[in-house]
């Protein structure tokens, strides 16, 4: 039986040979001690198969102790009782063990991800993505390197960067953050079993979305509540028609605003980036189509005489796709910002107009056509709202065109009286 003075006291010769240890349990196969002639002795665990000997090495002595050698000749040995060639399990669990550091190594990041989930953003005509992934950036790798698995991403993790955001005072945006990090992991969880997104053969692995428990900061949100009164609407036409230098706003962009109120509230993006080809001047309609949509369905606007006359003095003189073309590249339509830089400096510059945005506009239109008998359901069909009740969901393909000309035709008329009355009582003045 081998023992550690004895495995000491091996003298090498001129080839290699082999000692045994000794013990009474067949079929096992045995432990033995192999000497170079160099002196080196390492464990070998010899067993045979149809008659053949097959040798597999254990490890050098002494760094492998004897006791774990016989540790390993015992596993190895059971495997032997139970006719698994140790060899091919061996073999078997290298391979598992490759394939498992390969399918690590191709986990994918969370850069990946949120690339990714942009990039269906894009694809799917998602005019926010550039504005998603800036924010993503911005907030989330700071604290959470880019190149850490998506799958190692904890809920703690991700509280973080949403409470450093809160701390600074972004409560509300911190709730638009963890909107965006809900819905790119959300992506995340079905990327791997669509064969359409692939991302150079990377996969998430991800078993839960880790901002499910992270409750949003309902005190954030307010619903906005802000709109124009009437007579401020007819001061804010009447400065964009005849005051217009002194607030130093560019001819396309009084027309758009002037638009976004005589077609009863449309979103000032839809408009932007509309085409000439968009409109039918017989049928007086333009149509907001579904790769500019919001809510990815076309919609059709009624044109009033006041909003085709808004769009005559916005023709160009030259040729160009864009009915609202951006100033220095055709190829591109107006910016938003300018509506926005535009509207601020008007709100400077007429104190008696309480402060508004672009987006109150719309809620204005809303506000004010239904003061004037407008039914509710007919002001969302005009605004292009995504309806959800089944019937409007996947049924109901009636544009409602005349009904809505009928409601912009009154909202028009209302318009054009006060404007009238504002007249009147100005020259009485």
């Amino acid at each position: 039986m081998l023992t550690v003075n004895s495995i000491r006291g091996l003298k090498p010769k001129d080839k290699p040979y082999y000692e045994w240890d000794k013990n009474k349990e067949r079929g096992r196969g045995k432990l033995g001690v192999q000497v170079t002639p160099k002196g080196s002795k390492r464990f070998v665990f010899r067993y045979f198969v149809e008659g053949k000997a097959k040798f597999i090495p254990l490890g050098q002595f002494p760094e492998l102790s004897l006791n774990d050698a016989r540790g390993k000749q015992k596993e190895l040995g059971e495997l032997v009782l139970q006719g698994i060639d140790p060899k091919d399990r061996i073999e078997s669990v290298r391979k598992a063990q490759e394939q498992a550091k390969w399918e690590e190594a191709r986990q994918g990041s969370i850069k990946q991800l949120f690339d990714a989930y942009v990039a269906q953003m894009a694809k799917d005509g998602k005019r926010t993505h550039k504005a998603v992934i800036e924010s993503l950036e911005k907030e989330v790798y700071p604290l959470i390197p880019p190149a850490i698995k998506a799958k190692d991403v904890t809920t703690h993790d991700l509280m973080l960067v949403l409470a450093a955001m809160i701390k600074r005072g972004a409560k509300t945006q911190s709730n638009r953050v963890r909107s965006y990090l809900m819905a790119a992991f959300n992506y995340g969880l079905k990327h791997d079993n669509d064969p359409a997104n692939f991302i150079d053969e990377a996969k998430f692995g991800l078993v839960m979305n880790p901002v499910a428990a992270i409750p949003k900061q309902k005190d954030a949100e307010r619903v906005g509540e802000h709109y124009l009164k009437m007579d401020e609407v007819i001061l804010l036409i009447d400065d964009l028609t005849n005051e217009y230098q002194r607030f130093k706003m560019g001819e396309s962009i009084r027309h758009l605003i002037l638009l976004c109120l005589f077609t009863g509230g449309q979103r000032p993006y839809e408009l932007a980036a509309s085409k000439w080809s968009a409109i039918d001047w017989q049928q007086k309609t333009l149509l907001i189509a579904t790769d500019i949509s919001k809510n990815k369905r076309p919609h059709i606007i009624p044109l009033t005489d006041s909003a085709l006359s808004i769009l005559e003095r916005q023709k160009p003189s030259h040729d160009n796709a864009f009915i609202f073309p951006h100033r220095f590249n055709d190829g591109e339509h107006i910016r938003l910002d300018s509506l926005s830089q535009s509207v601020t400096r008007y709100r400077e510059a007429t104190p008696q107009i309480k402060p508004f945005t672009p987006r109150d506009l719309r809620r204005t239109c809303k506000t004010l056509m239904g003061e004037i008998g407008i039914s509710k359901s007919l002001r969302d069909r005009l605004q292009n709202h995504a309806l959800n009740d089944v019937s409007s969901k996947h049924y109901d393909r009636y544009e409602y065109l005349p009904e809505k000309r009928k409601a912009l035709e009154s909202w028009e008329q209302k318009l054009q009286q006060s404007i009238t009355d504002n007249v009147l009582q100005m020259v009485r003045v």
